[in-house]
């Protein structure tokens, strides 16, 4: 196997660009963007028993003209839509992004929208309106996020906190990026991948490092921003240093058509060949790591959560670690499972998380009894939040703190 290092300065510019440069959700989460309110309904009850249209449409102007949108009353999210349209839809992680389940009441004579559904008051979720057959960021809401497949509008509600570690300090030290193309003969293909290193590393000598290699490393970059995260821990003495490798799925990261995630993930033998057998002594040849199964971990998020199981789960003389974020236990008719429940216990300490807003609770949950009842060392998480990037970013932090907290 090949391991061509590029450290040319046009990787490392397009690099910094997708790691440093502030997204969308940095630049727009505002602390009041989402406003809060408890007069809404008072403003609704005013606005339905006024008979005269001209006087609803001056009542909407007015309550648009001193508040955003959605209106937030405690555990109650207030949709709202302003315009020109015959029929105004929420889709979002509430309702698996169906654009025909949550449809918002027009008020007689004005072309003003409402939906009111109620949250758990410590939520997140990330939603798109859907006017007429258009799908469109809320324009009455500036706090966006960045998805998987571009930016949405989201709400957080009242007890919702974001955690801190995802944002860049100026002030500490930072590690360092290396870009590296693996090429696999198992597979067939050349991959780019990732290798974050403590800001220590240069200086350290002999020193050996725990290692955690991450599916959907690209993502992982520019979505979780888990660099971050690792930079702000280790600066804080939160855990112990750590070498991050990120692999992506992309043969050409420029192109998502080029992904094998689909193939790679769904519990493919040649794939854990390749992070076994190819790419893992790739990276004990070039970089300090820590060899001991004990001090090797694997992670992933949904197919990548899966493919992480498996890994290992198949591999425990290789990755001792697991951490699988809303994993796809369901896959192949729950294969993972089945597999689980007819293997016996391994060398293995897992972290299993989900969301509780159509995520993979059922079948996550199920998945934690069944390894706990093998005996196996589980750390579980449940937050009422939806399958996505910002829930998986927010998690990083108690996956570090559980594999290595500093004591």
């Amino acid at each position: 196997m090949n391991a061509l290092h590029v450290r040319s300065a046009l990787a490392a510019l397009l690099l910094s660009m997708m790691i440093f440069a502030p997204t969308s959700s940095s630049l727009s989460r505002q602390n009041d963007s989402v406003r809060v309110s408890s007069s809404f309904q008072d403003f609704l009850h005013n606005l339905y028993k006024t008979q005269d249209s001209t006087a609803r449409i001056r009542i909407v102007e007015e309550f648009l003209h001193r508040t955003g949108g959605p209106v937030i009353n405690d555990s109650t999210v207030h949709f709202i839509y302003h315009g020109r349209a015959r029929r105004v839809s929420v889709a979002g992680d509430i309702n698996r992004w169906s654009a025909d389940t949550d449809t918002m009441l027009r008020v007689a004579g004005t072309d003003f929208f409402h939906l009111s559904i109620s949250m758990h008051p410590a939520a997140r979720f990330e939603y798109k309106l859907v006017v007429d057959s258009t799908w469109m960021l809320d324009p009455l809401n500036r706090q966006q996020v960045m998805g998987g497949f571009g930016p949405n509008s989201e709400v957080t509600m009242p007890l919702y906190r974001q955690p801190a570690e995802i944002h860049y300090r100026p002030d500490i030290p930072h590690g360092r990026l290396d870009t590296i193309r693996i090429h696999s003969n198992i597979l067939q293909r050349t991959y780019t991948t990732f290798v974050y290193f403590p800001w220590d590393y240069s200086t350290s000598g002999h020193k050996r490092y725990p290692s955690i290699f991450v599916t959907d490393g690209g993502e992982y970059l520019s979505l979780a921003r888990m660099n971050n995260v690792l930079d702000n821990m280790i600066a804080d003495k939160r855990i112990r240093p750590v070498v991050a490798v990120f692999i992506d799925a992309r043969t050409d990261i420029h192109k998502a058509e080029t992904s094998t995630r689909m193939q790679d993930y769904a519990m493919r033998d040649s794939f854990v060949a390749f992070l076994a057998n190819e790419l893992r002594p790739a990276m004990l040849k070039k970089y300090r790591l820590d060899k001991r199964p004990a001090q090797t971990a694997i992670m992933g998020a949904s197919l990548g959560g899966l493919i992480a199981t498996y890994a290992s789960y198949k591999r425990p003389d290789v990755f001792g670690l697991c951490a699988a974020q809303s994993p796809s236990f369901w896959w192949m008719n729950d294969s993972m499972i089945t597999l689980m429940q007819q293997s016996p216990k391994k060398k293995i300490r897992f972290y299993v998380s989900t969301g509780t807003i159509h995520d993979a609770q059922a079948k996550a949950s199920k998945m934690r009894d069944l390894m706990l009842a093998k005996g196996y060392s589980v750390h579980y998480e449940e937050h009422p939040e939806g399958h996505n990037w910002t829930n998986w970013h927010a998690r990083i932090r108690n996956i570090l703190s559980y594999f290595w907290k500093t004591q």
